[in-house]
């Protein structure tokens, strides 16, 4: 399995954006709040500052330099996955990922003498991908073509994100670059509607419909690391530019 992903653009679940070319040092705005490193209730410090950082972040936070992020738009996804029952090569384009909004943090661990932050986070409505698509293999025992608009959910997703940050100097401050984002997650239903399957023959794009979703578990334990991977990297882009405009003591003071 592999996922490629070309080009990624206005991203975020939590705290996420588009990396600048030049990021300016900026404050921490209203509604976000400090944690002390030295605060013996850090985690839970943490994590009622993102539940309030959250509704701003959604809208965007301009002095940031954050566009709003539900829906969030990925630009581009291929999974080029060779072998086994599911193998396909499968393009998204101008993909938009509806109800982030939603999350909720059920637990967050932060280690900050290793820059390391683990949070477990479920989403209270369906992830929604709406978009463009191209399609060209074989699921399971059936060959399958199409290009056209696609409509995926995910009902009931839960997520564990592990982020792994670097600190840097530059310009004599502190800020911390994202050396890593790690993604899994589990979902009690994975829904899929693909328009115009065999070059527009309704009869044979309905009966792949219906084989795909009553086939959804095999598929998704086939593909399910390359989206994984196409969202912890839309996250570490958005990730980057809060960090890379906040310094990190303003963030996590001493």
């Amino acid at each position: 399995m592999m996922a490629n992903i070309v080009k990624i653009a206005c991203c975020l679940v939590c705290v996420f954006g588009i990396v600048s070319a030049a990021p300016t040092t900026v404050k921490l705005p209203k509604g976000f709040v400090q944690c002390k490193r030295s605060d013996p209730k850090l985690n839970e410090c943490i994590k009622n500052s993102l539940k309030n950082a959250i509704p701003h972040l959604i809208k965007g936070v301009p002095s940031l330099g954050l566009y709003p992020i539900d829906p969030l738009r990925i630009t581009q996804l291929g999974i080029d996955q060779g072998t086994g029952p599911v193998s396909i090569k499968l393009n998204f384009r101008d993909l938009d990922i509806s109800n982030i909004g939603t999350v909720k943090i059920n637990e967050l661990y932060a280690d900050l003498d290793n820059n390391n932050i683990t949070l477990d986070v479920y989403f209270e409505k369906p992830i929604t991908l709406d978009g463009n698509y191209d399609i060209k293999g074989k699921v399971i025992i059936l060959p399958i073509t199409g290009d056209g608009l696609c409509k995926i959910s995910l009902d009931n997703l839960i997520a564990k994100v592990n982020v792994y940050l670097k600190p840097v100097v530059r310009n004599g401050q502190t800020y911390a670059d994202i050396k890593e984002i790690k993604l899994t997650f589990t979902t009690t239903k994975l829904n899929m509607k693909l328009d115009n399957l065999f070059k527009g023959d309704k009869a044979l794009g309905n009966n792949m419909n219906v084989f795909l979703n009553e086939n959804w578990k095999d598929i998704l334990a086939e593909l399910q690391i390359n989206f994984e991977n196409a969202l912890a990297a839309a996250f570490s882009g958005v990730a980057q530019q809060f960090f890379s405009r906040v310094p990190y003591n303003q963030i996590f003071p001493e």
